[in-house]
């Protein structure tokens, strides 16, 4: 019981040690954060400047005020040597008439009888004397005693200067003949205006100054477009087949009258001189300087190579117009299906073959027509002597349109199925048997439609050429 009082006191103890142990780290605690409060606040008082009033003094000095000059004269720099003029110039003032001699001339007068207006001014003159003034000289009429004239010997005229004739007081040597020129034909019209073609017009300038620059000059009248004016020179394609033709001939002239007959139509009917200039082949140079080419086959195939397609393709998009019939008139045929090959070797996606609406500008270019004309392909009649063995046999198709290839919206390409060159070429000449002659009129008109459509149309070689001489001729 001893150990447990004993025990007890020292826990005691141990607790109440550690109550004054508590009591005095408290009390240290405080005392060190009020030093430290305290050495925070004298450090901050120590470092602040007190406010002090700054006052600025300004020291003024007199200074020693200098006068300018009253007055200040520019003189004249003096000169290290003196000079004089010596002499005076003097002008004399001279002057020498020049004798002027007259030398009297005898006039001749002339009166016209054959009149009663000349004897009615005759007989009023009497002895009037009369004459002219030009340049200074005198001439005198009939009746006077001594007449002035041109020093040399030259007797006097001109227009006069005065009222009476024509060339001086009264009618002077004239004897009232008037020379007044022609308003309509010596005298140049100054008042018309216009630039370009209208220029030409009015300068008389026409087709024919420009046939040996240019393959063809053409204008047409734009209120009546029947009255259509120029040169053409006229070509045909010569190209390659793989057999000759069953009437004898090669493939690109298997009808050789067709374009002899249309060029003689064309000057027939309208006022364009047409050359029928010969043929060109693909590869030929001469071919970007021409703007129309007419290309004809019947049986035989077309035969190229891939540089003539580059050429064909070149001259196309630079303005040319081709026109393409197959004068066997079947899409099924040789000739046609290589032809439509060569266009798309040589346009690519460009050769996209279009119908051609009836509405179309070429089928109102110069004729009018509501579509293609009858050919071939409408008559059926034989390609040559019936029984004979060698005599293609057609299909009777029909094929009531024609087609195109348009490049930026210009008809490049003309193709037709419809045989119109075996048209221009034979129909004169089918047998009776056969039902012939047949007439071909309206199948040259349409050539006529074509010849004119590709000559007018805009964006082609004879637009550009008419272009290019319209800008040589603007007035400034």
């Amino acid at each position: 019981m001893t150990e447990a009082v004993v025990s007890m006191g020292s826990r005691l103890q141990l607790g109440q040690w550690k109550k004054t142990y508590q009591k005095f780290f408290a009390l240290a605690f405080l005392i060190a954060a009020g030093i430290h409060v305290i050495a925070t606040l004298s450090w901050h008082v120590a470092t602040t400047e007190r406010v002090r009033d700054v006052g600025v003094q300004v020291e003024t000095e007199g200074y020693d005020l200098v006068e300018p000059p009253v007055r200040f004269e520019l003189r004249a720099p003096r000169l290290a040597k003196s000079f004089s003029v010596s002499k005076t110039p003097t002008y004399a003032q001279t002057f020498t008439p020049r004798e002027i001699k007259f030398t009297p001339t005898e006039v001749t007068r002339v009166q016209q009888t054959t009149t009663a207006d000349a004897s009615t001014r005759a007989a009023g003159r009497g002895s009037r004397t009369e004459g002219s003034i030009f340049y200074g000289a005198l001439t005198g009429g009939a009746g006077a005693e001594a007449s002035w004239g041109i020093p040399g010997g030259a007797v006097a005229f001109g227009r006069s200067l005065t009222s009476g004739g024509r060339l001086g007081w009264g009618e002077g040597q004239t004897g009232g003949t008037d020379f007044q020129p022609e308003i309509a034909e010596d005298v140049e019209n100054v008042r018309a205006g216009g630039t370009g073609l209208q220029t030409m017009r009015d300068d008389l300038v026409d087709y024919t100054n420009f046939s040996d620059r240019f393959e063809g000059f053409i204008v047409q009248d734009k209120k009546n477009k029947k009255k259509i004016t120029g040169n053409l020179n006229f070509y045909q394609m010569r190209w390659r087949s793989n057999k000759s033709e069953p009437n004898g001939e090669d493939g690109w002239n298997v009808y050789a009258r067709a374009l002899p007959a249309l060029v003689d139509y064309a000057m027939d009917s309208t006022e364009i001189h047409i050359n029928l200039a010969g043929n060109v082949r693909l590869d030929d140079q001469a071919l970007m300087t021409i703007p129309i080419l007419v290309m004809m086959g019947m049986t035989g195939s077309v035969q190229y190579t891939p540089q003539e397609a580059k050429n064909l393709a070149k001259w196309l998009r630079q303005g040319g117009f081709l026109f393409i019939d197959d004068g066997f008139a079947q899409i099924t045929g040789a000739f046609n299906k290589s032809a439509r090959q060569l266009l798309k070797d040589a346009l690519g996606y460009d050769a996209e073959f279009e119908r051609i609406p009836p509405g179309h500008s070429l089928y109102h270019s110069w004729e009018d027509f509501d579509g293609p004309p009858p050919g071939l392909d409408n008559t059926n009649v034989a390609l040559g002597p019936s029984g004979q063995a060698n005599t293609p046999v057609r299909f009777n198709e029909r094929y009531p349109y024609l087609e195109g290839i348009f490049l930026n919206g210009r008809l490049a390409v003309l193709f037709s199925s419809k045989g119109y060159t075996h048209a221009w070429s034979e129909w004169r000449f089918v047998p009776t048997s056969q039902g012939g002659p047949l007439d071909n009129a309206r199948q040259l008109h349409f050539g006529i439609n074509i010849i004119v459509y590709a000559s007018t149309a805009k964006g082609g070689l004879l637009d550009q050429i008419r272009a290019k001489v319209a800008s040589e001729y603007q007035r400034k």
